[in-house]
């Protein structure tokens, strides 16, 4: 059982509505994060310590276990596992961009490129693992089939100018899955140039139990061949970028945006500049009789680049935009790394929260099949949007 006193302090810790709080509104079972020990295929000490923080907003911090973590997760509290990352923002003042209004002439001609066969057969793939939770060996095993897939690409569509430029590594962590992560170079780019960042997290989590099955297909299996989609269809277009353009997929957002972290913490550490980054984060779901719309966040992004994340949508997607903010007021995804390390981060979901997939996320029913809602049209939209957000910011160095 959990001790009281720490029971206590997270039940008081959460009088704060959480950013997921509408998806999980069941009541938790404290003793069943007791019997998961030793289980095959996982490693995950549930009584080592960590250290959370649970806003942007305070210092406090709080150390608790693995297994309380998982409790947090359970009652919907947001939150960031800064163990590894604890001088996240605290290095240096980072370089703040402005950003012209789109005015590329190649962005149209590169999404008539784009398709819903493509993503589907990959996240048919992705999904299929049993969970890709990163603790477990199929977490590991399913960031290795996704840097298989990037490389497989790579080989079968870039062009002789483009193939010298790019550079498809996994990331490497202390958990067992790794992030993996794309960089498409300028021909005469510098390792100081700045860098344009597409995110996704490839990760998921059952929340009733973390070693229960998580297909994860919409959170987040569809932002991630989203932009593994992007991806493709610039190879096609044999696009090479003015300076430098990366794609992202974060092992570790669902325990607590700790892929991304350390990400955000090496990039902090070696100086780079980030010129601008975009999360995606679940991007297939049409709610029956809603209106089929791109929600921005205001949560945790800049302000300017939001408003030409904005422009981008209005100029290159076929459905409008509303603006949402997160409940709580923090948006607990990779982008929030981002913001923390004092870069310019935005980030796009599915739907309001009301009408998004709050009732399937997090648990086995997070399929393609699940329901008609389940959309890959609308998830063709957000492709649009990161391919125009890869071409616009990265045409000029």
């Amino acid at each position: 059982m959990l001790p009281l006193i720490l029971i206590s302090l997270i039940l008081s810790t959460f009088k704060l509505v959480s950013a997921r709080s509408v998806q999980h509104p069941f009541e938790v079972n404290f003793v069943q994060f007791d019997n998961h020990f030793n289980e095959p295929g996982f490693d995950l000490n549930l009584d080592a310590l960590r250290l959370v923080q649970f806003s942007l907003n305070s210092e406090e911090v709080v150390w608790m276990t693995e297994r309380d973590k998982l409790v947090a997760k359970a009652m919907g509290k947001g939150y960031l596992d800064i163990t590894e990352t604890q001088t996240l923002g605290k290095l240096s003042p980072k370089r703040r961009f402005t950003y012209p209004n789109p005015n590329s002439t190649i962005v149209s001609g590169i999404l008539g490129n784009l398709t819903t066969l493509e993503p589907r057969k990959n996240l048919e793939q992705l999904s299929s693992f049993r969970t890709r939770y990163c603790h477990s060996d199929t977490g590991k095993a399913s960031s290795e089939w996704l840097l298989h897939r990037i490389r497989n690409y790579t080989a079968e569509l870039a062009s002789e100018e483009q193939r010298p430029l790019i550079s498809v590594e996994l990331f490497k962590h202390t958990w067992k899955q790794p992030s993996v992560i794309v960089r498409m170079a300028s021909k005469d780019s510098i390792d100081s140039d700045p860098i344009t960042v597409i995110g996704a997290h490839c990760d998921s989590i059952n929340i009733i139990n973390p070693y229960l099955p998580a297909p994860g297909a919409d959170d987040d299996g569809s932002g991630t061949v989203t932009i593994l989609e992007t991806y493709r269809v610039l190879l096609l277009a044999g696009y090479i970028p003015t300076s430098p353009l990366e794609f992202h997929f974060y092992a570790a957002e669902e325990c607590g945006l700790l892929g991304s972290q350390a990400i955000a913490a090496a990039y902090e550490s070696a100086g780079k500049e980030i010129k601008g980054m975009i999360q995606f984060d679940m991007t297939a779901w049409i709610k029956a009789g809603s209106r089929e719309e791109m929600a921005v966040i205001s949560s945790s992004s800049d302000a300017a680049l939001t408003e030409f994340e904005i422009k981008l949508i209005e100029r290159y997607v076929d459905i409008p935009w509303v603006m949402v903010e997160y409940p709580g007021g923090i948006g607990m995804t990779d982008h929030l790394s981002w913001t923390k390390a004092g870069y310019q981060s935005c980030h796009v979901l599915e739907s309001t929260f009301p009408n998004a997939n709050a009732k399937n996320v997090h648990t086995l029913n997070d399929t393609i099949d699940i329901s008609p809602e389940f959309s890959f049209d609308h998830m063709l939209q957000y492709a649009k949007l990161a391919v125009a957000f890869a071409v616009e910011l990265t045409s000029y160095s």
